[in-house]
């Protein structure tokens, strides 16, 4: 990758604005010369520390916005169509690189660590000061590179700070297994650097327990089919020695799943001891605000101000027959689904994660609350979810509708901490490298500790994890399981590639479910009562609505009142993902950085293998 000396002075400047965390030290950064770093800012831990927590802001990931290609998949209603529709020109996916600013290409982000980690070194600090900035610099440098190499394949790698005056700036992109291998060495370092735990006023700083987390995942992704169709054996051990380790170290250092799933990303306090990675958010902060509007936009139109947001975050009627019964049998397979009241005796993660109709959840502090989706609700007349379902599970019940909404001015929003990894995860990444590896019982304990912290009964089925007694049909369950556990937090999308398994959602449909009211109620509240109907959003005189009181867990009474039928959220053209998809091409601005770069094969004059 060539960068010229412009790009590279404005980086280098960039890098020294002012930091997220804290203010800039102005001896430090009030230079003469904006284009240079003073190299006395090695020598002291606060500048340092200030250089390192904007790369943190930089380079964190943070929650998954609905609508984008890499939060799309079978799993939720709001969808890039581009990529869901197999539309993709060699310029959509831009991850790597839109323009030459800091905010806009991951080389920034790169240089940053580089800069870091070479200064650190020239520096005077001592080193335990160095060893922990330093650790965190491999950590952040291997995080970058490993989010675009799941995407393109092998990238330029760049692993020193380039010099401005260099006549040799070119880099073309190295093979993917390099990139691997450079990732992993740097995650070695951050394992080797970094403590076990750090005061509760660094919260949200990787942890040795994070980076060896991150090397079994990095090492899972290449030993999966996308990187690995032929399926070589060895990378599946090394994965799973990796993630066994990882996991090990976790439990010996305190780390566990939390007992109650629905509150996961709802309690930040110490006694949550599931989050590995995050990114912390904090709804108090105003310059700069720190806030999201995640919640804002997940919620029901009822419960944002004026009705102006709400209900991107529409789960799939997809997503909600991947839920098991409360014994962990498939819905296929048990006798005690009913279609009908498909919300009656299912894994409790169901309940934690998806708002149906008539389901009582509560919000802005109203434990009583019910949820309405059918046809004609007034309380959603500005925005009804198109799929009659609400994701509830990353909504904090105790905040009202004002204090989800977010100003980059003002501040407030949700202050929910993002958490990019949990322990659950290591689990199952466990569950799938040993299942991968003939380990099949190993792989059965670790579904199973998910299982039963879900709230999933024995049964007569160990949790239903009997119905597979084989490799073939355990990868299935594990597959399912990801996406039950990790519903709308954004992975799913990655697992159906790196399975290569996206494009078989090819010819398929995202799906929902359209509640009408059955006659004689109807929905509304007129000026005029017509004899005879039922008004389900009126108060009657005794104060209530009459659908507050049905039993909607009565098949009787539900039937009574409503007609539910299955409608398609791909009417007009069905899923086409084609298996081009599985390594993205470069976009022509990052492409025309440097003669040497290759574009990926399959794609318009593509020469590079990323499977090399």
């Amino acid at each position: 990758m060539k960068l010229s000396n412009t790009i590279i002075k404005t980086i280098t400047a960039a890098t020294l604005c002012g930091a997220v965390l804290t203010g800039c030290k102005k001896n430090f950064f009030d230079l003469p010369d904006q284009n240079g770093i003073d190299s006395r800012i090695w020598n002291d831990a606060g500048a340092v520390g200030q250089f390192l927590d904007r790369g943190y802001d930089l380079m964190m990931p943070s929650w998954p916005a609905p609508g984008t290609i890499h939060y799309t998949s079978d799993e939720l209603n709001n969808a890039n169509t581009t990529f869901l529709y197999g539309q993709l020109t060699d310029n959509s996916v831009t991850d790597v690189a839109t323009s030459n600013s800091i905010t806009a290409s991951r080389y920034f982000d790169i240089r940053r660590c580089n800069v870091g980690i070479d200064g650190i070194n020239g520096g005077t600090l001592d080193d335990a000061t160095k060893t922990k900035l330093k650790g965190q610099f491999f950590f952040l440098r291997a995080q970058t590179y490993f989010n675009l190499v799941r995407l393109y394949g092998g990238v330029p790698l760049v692993m020193h700070a380039q010099a401005i005056e260099s006549d040799d700036l070119n880099v073309p992109r190295a093979k993917t297994s390099v990139c691997i291998d450079s990732i992993v060495r740097d995650l070695d370092s951050a394992a080797a650097y970094l403590p076990t735990t750090w005061p509760a006023a660094d919260r949200g700083r990787v942890t040795q327990a994070a980076a060896l987390c991150l090397k079994g995942k990095v090492l899972m992704y290449w030993a999966s089919p996308q990187f690995n169709p032929t399926n070589i054996g060895s990378r599946w051990e090394n994965a799973y020695k990796a993630c066994r380790a990882a996991y090990d170290t976790c439990v010996a250092q305190g780390f566990a799943l939390y007992p109650t799933y629905a509150n996961i990303f709802v309690d930040e306090s110490v006694t949550n001891k599931e989050s590995i990675i995050i990114r912390v958010y904090d709804a108090t902060s105003v310059s700069p605000g720190r806030g999201t509007n995640t919640e804002y936009i997940t919620r029901p139109r009822s419960e944002t101000t004026a009705q102006a947001g709400g209900g991107s975050n529409q789960p799939t009627l997809n997503l909600v027959k991947a839920y098991t019964m409360k014994d962990g049998v498939p819905i296929s397979k048990s006798a005690d689904y009913d279609a009908t009241l498909f919300w009656l005796n299912r894994d409790p993660r169901f309940a934690a994660s998806i708002a149906y109709n008539g389901c009582t959840w509560p919000l802005s502090g109203n434990t009583s609350r019910k949820q309405w989706s059918y046809t004609g609700v007034l309380e959603e007349a500005s925005g009804l979810t198109a799929t009659g379902f609400y994701c509830r599970k990353i909504c904090n019940p105790t905040i009202n509708a004002a204090q989800t909404q977010y100003n980059s001015n003002s501040g407030g929003g949700s202050g929910m901490d993002w958490i990019e990894m949990r322990l659950a995860e290591v689990i199952m990444n466990v569950a799938e490298c040993a299942n991968e590896t003939s380990r099949l019982s190993e792989a059965k304990d670790m579904v199973r500790l998910i299982r039963i912290r879900a709230g999933i009964s024995a049964g007569s089925q160990d949790y239903g994890l009997s119905l597979a007694p084989d490799q073939t049909t355990m990868r299935d369950l594990i597959m399912n399981e990801r996406m039950v556990e990790f519903a709308m937090e954004g992975k799913r999308y990655h697992d159906l590639r790196r399975t290569r398994r996206l494009h078989l959602l090819t010819g398929t449909t995202r799906n929902g479910i359209k509640w009408d009211a059955k006659d004689p109620y109807v929905s509304g509240r007129p000026k005029t009562p017509v004899a005879g109907k039922i008004y389900l959003d009126s108060i009657y005189a005794s104060g209530i609505r009459p659908r507050d009181t049905a039993n909607l867990n009565n098949l009787s009474v539900y039937t009574k009142m409503f007609t539910p039928s299955e409608i398609s959220l791909d009417a007009t053209q069905a899923i086409s993902i084609p298996e081009l998809y599985y390594f993205y091409p470069l976009n022509t601005f990052f492409r025309q950085s440097s003669y040497l770069i290759e574009q990926t094969i399959g794609w318009p004059g593509g020469s590079f293998d990323p499977l090399q």
